[in-house]
């Protein structure tokens, strides 16, 4: 299984029965999968689950209380979070939340509820696996599409968009320093890639995630201009040109404020990370990142929802 890229199933042993179940359906839908008692454990029990979770694109946790008792289930979450793979929390349990350090890793992400697996599985599979192909993106190109009836579509959609709307803190004026410039980075690519401006003669002012390194592009000024919101600017192109939205793109445009394309608003989330929207479309719409095969990197206005893709992190340079 080594090097193979995989989502990893992380759970406690009283749950094997409901997630060797789950493994059963994902196989169904051509999804790779790695579990240990379905050819996951190869020789040593710590540098199988190692592997396991080096080589996950995707790393979907089980959650009861049992997994928050489980040092093996910490130690596996743990390495995932510092390796930057993306989770997916489920949780088993009717009225019972997370809480210590299980509580700190999980929140502010999205959660599949598995509390009515047993007479409700077609739908929780096809929410699973419509969250898994969100994240993956085009990785498993392999996963077959998803059919949803009329009332299967519409529990989807509300439970996601009930879940975008609670997780903004109450709303408070963030404070930037005017004179500082800040890196913007997303908890889905980490510090390893930042905000930056295409200047490759083709597609000059045009925004995309890029490495992170020491370059103007990548430094911005956030200035509070009217009530909640901020112009964003880039040490390279200085005051003169702004972050904007022209015809549904992202770019750095002319600075005018008679455009509420350049009027963003930042907003605090429950896991520390910040949501930014546009006056121009409302809190309907966030910033993100495309992440469908072909244009990975590139930023949009995408439907607000609990996606690592909307999730910024700013940090003062």
């Amino acid at each position: 299984m080594s090097g193979e890229k995989h989502v990893m199933l992380s759970y406690q042993w009283d749950s094997q029965k409901l997630v060797t179940d789950v493994y059963k359906h994902l196989s169904e839908h051509k999804i790779p999968l790695w579990m240990d008692t379905q050819g996951g454990m190869k020789g040593h029990l710590s540098t199988s689950m190692a592997e396991g979770v080096e080589n996950a694109v995707v790393l979907c946790c089980f959650l009861t209380p049992q997994y928050q008792d489980s040092v093996a289930c910490k130690d596996e979450l743990t390495y995932a979070k510092e390796r930057r793979v993306p989770i997916i929390p489920i949780r088993l349990i009717q009225d019972w939340k997370p809480s210590g350090w299980l509580g700190f890793s999980v929140t502010g992400l999205k959660y599949i509820k598995f509390t009515d697996y047993s007479t409700n599985s077609d739908l929780r599979i096809k929410e699973l696996v419509a969250e898994i192909q969100m994240v993956a993106g085009k990785q498993f190109s392999s996963i077959q599409p998803l059919n949803w009836n009329e009332e299967e579509e519409k529990h989807h959609e509300e439970t996601n968009n009930s879940v975008a709307n609670n997780d903004e803190i109450e709303s408070t004026k963030i404070h930037f320093d005017e004179n500082s410039y800040y890196r913007l980075t997303t908890q889905w690519q980490g510090d390893n890639k930042s905000l930056d401006i295409l200047n490759d003669g083709k597609n000059n002012n045009k925004v995309q995630l890029a490495q992170t390194g020491n370059y103007s592009g990548q430094h911005w000024k956030i200035k509070l201009i009217q009530d909640d919101y901020y112009r964003l600017t880039t040490q390279w192109q200085g005051n003169e040109k702004s972050l904007s939205i022209l015809n549904n793109e992202i770019i750095l445009d002319k600075t005018s404020n008679d455009n509420a394309g350049q009027y963003w608003k930042i907003t605090l989330l429950k896991n520390n990370y910040y949501r930014f929207t546009c006056k121009q479309q409302g809190y309907e719409k966030s910033l993100d990142i495309i992440n469908d095969g072909q244009n990975n990197n590139k930023v949009t206005l995408a439907k607000s929802g609990c996606y690592s893709g909307q999730y910024w992190n700013i940090t003062q340079i």
